[in-house]
């Protein structure tokens, strides 16, 4: 119940989640006067406009970026580790009577990197980690879509352990650790994280906090700071989507700050 309660929670403090519930109070009339309900359209307007620049997108999600730059540079992959941790978001599990195999999203890179990781010796095991929020049981979980993107790729099913049960970066940390307890036995476990270059921050403390020693592996870098044509600065659906994942990065970050984990000294 948390777990849904957070995620409806940092949605409405995602731009679409702010234009539905500042259009909703201004329509509603909850603020009395006609110039407060006004101004709380144009605000609802203005700020998805903001947010749905590229320019903005770019520079909230590449701070994040920037970030899991340095973290990999800081902490470079020893030549091995106990177990390749590769998070869940890089794929859509299949679906019953609909789709057949799963699909690879934009963050797909994430499980192609872990299979490099694997085919280079990094480790000789790969946790991957994602369930899934869908209450509709003909989803497959992404873990299980994972596994097979694996098995595709040459790597071993002994060398998969499958956790699909979470729905978290939290839950992805602490169904980790017990089930590499129960692999490898309780004790101080060094990993190589695969998730997302915006997505790593968070990552690693959550995993430092479930008693891991983090080697961030970053996968699906989107900001590369090039060069843009005038039509490249107009607002774009991409655009959106990037300051909404780096929004919840940030309240993810805020959640992490009250639950004391930044007391460790991370990022």
């Amino acid at each position: 119940m948390a777990a849904e309660l957070t995620k409806y929670a940092i949605w409405l403090l995602s731009p679409l989640g702010l234009w539905l519930t500042l259009s909703a109070l201004a329509v509603l009339g909850l603020f009395g006067r006609r110039a407060w309900r006004t101004r709380l359209l144009v605000l609802a307007q203005l700020q998805l406009l903001v947010f749905s620049l590229p320019a903005v997108g770019d520079a909230f999600l590449g701070h994040l970026e920037e970030e899991a730059r340095q973290l990999e540079t800081m902490r470079p992959l020893p030549a091995a580790v106990d177990a390749i941790v590769v998070l869940g978001g890089g794929l859509e599990g299949r679906f019953e009577g609909v789709r057949d195999l799963p699909d690879l999203n934009d963050s797909g890179d994430r499980v192609w990197q872990a299979a490099r990781l694997y085919k280079q010796g990094v480790a000789q095991r790969m946790v991957l980690s994602g369930g899934q929020f869908n209450a509709d049981s003909r989803r497959e979980a992404e873990a299980l879509g994972m596994k097979l993107f694996m098995l595709d790729m040459g790597v071993p099913e002994q060398a998969l352990l499958v956790e699909d049960q979470s729905r978290t970066t939290f839950e992805n940390a602490l169904r980790t650790r017990a089930l590499l307890g129960e692999r490898l036995g309780e004790g101080k476990h060094t990993i190589a994280l695969v998730t997302s270059a915006y997505h790593m921050g968070r990552s690693v403390l959550w995993f430092e906090k479930a008693g891991f020693t983090v080697y961030p592996v970053r996968a699906d870098v989107r900001v590369l700071h090039e060069k843009r044509q005038f039509w490249d600065h107009l607002p774009k659906p991409q655009a959106l989507d990037e300051s909404t994942a780096a929004i919840k990065e940030f309240l993810g970050r805020l959640q992490l700050k009250v639950s004391g984990v930044y007391a460790k000294g991370g990022a």
